[in-house]
């Protein structure tokens, strides 16, 4: 992992019970591996990732309730020879939908969605959303609430997932919601469209000559 860190003062304050003041300090994190970037209190503190695909995670200050934050990113190539600019909301429905967070979520016990949304957003791209309860199986067996956004943009599925526990859930809502809009992508389009490609008809034939064969070929 590559991360640039910097540090700024803001204003704009993360809605949490453990923040009162006008102003704090931000973290803005720039991951150059996974080429995305991410603020954060500065309260909050980076910990161990636990998965292989686990890019950044955070953890909430003081009495946490198990408040924590990852971002998770997958290579995914199935999709680039589509126009991403052009198909992007059908391509998230294809990608990241229902069957996606049933198999996300898959790796906890007794999980259950409690809303799913299609076509929201996270970062530059397209995203679906859904808030679901579950136990954890590793680590702290907890029964916990989250709130988790996946996107497809370029040749990456990026998740961002952030929980606590379940009873606690409702005071860390506005601080996870805050980290998610934070959350961008390095810039993956430009120029010409994935899946678009230049008007060739027009141009002049190529001219090949064929020692071989004693001519010219024309295509």
């Amino acid at each position: 992992m590559h991360f640039i860190i910097k540090i700024c003062l803001t204003a704009a304050v993360f809605m949490t019970l453990a923040f009162s003041n006008a102003n704090a300090e931000i973290f803005y994190i720039e991951d150059q591996d996974g080429r995305f970037s991410v603020s954060f209190p500065d309260l909050w503190r980076i910990t161990s990732n636990m998965k292989p695909d686990d890019q950044l995670t955070v953890v909430g200050p003081g009495e946490n309730n198990l408040a924590v934050c990852r971002v998770r990113v997958r290579e995914e190539g199935r999709f680039k020879i589509y126009p991403q600019t052009e198909y992007a909301d059908e391509i998230q429905k294809l990608a990241v939908s229902r069957d996606f967070w049933d198999s996300y979520l898959g790796q906890y016990d007794n999980y259950v969605i409690e809303a799913m949304k299609d076509e929201k957003g996270v970062g530059r791209g397209y995203a679906s959303m859904v808030e679901a309860t579950y136990r954890t199986n590793e680590g702290v067996v907890a029964d916990k609430h989250g709130l988790m956004f996946a996107s497809l943009y370029g040749d990456r599925v990026y998740i961002v997932e952030c929980s606590a526990q379940e009873k606690h859930f409702e005071n860390w809502r506005n601080a996870f919601m805050g980290i998610v809009k934070s959350v961008d992508f390095e810039k993956a389009f430009g120029g010409e469209q994935q899946g678009h490609y230049r008007d060739f008809t027009d141009d002049d034939s190529v001219r090949i000559q064929s020692d071989d064969h004693n001519g010219v070929y024309k295509f």
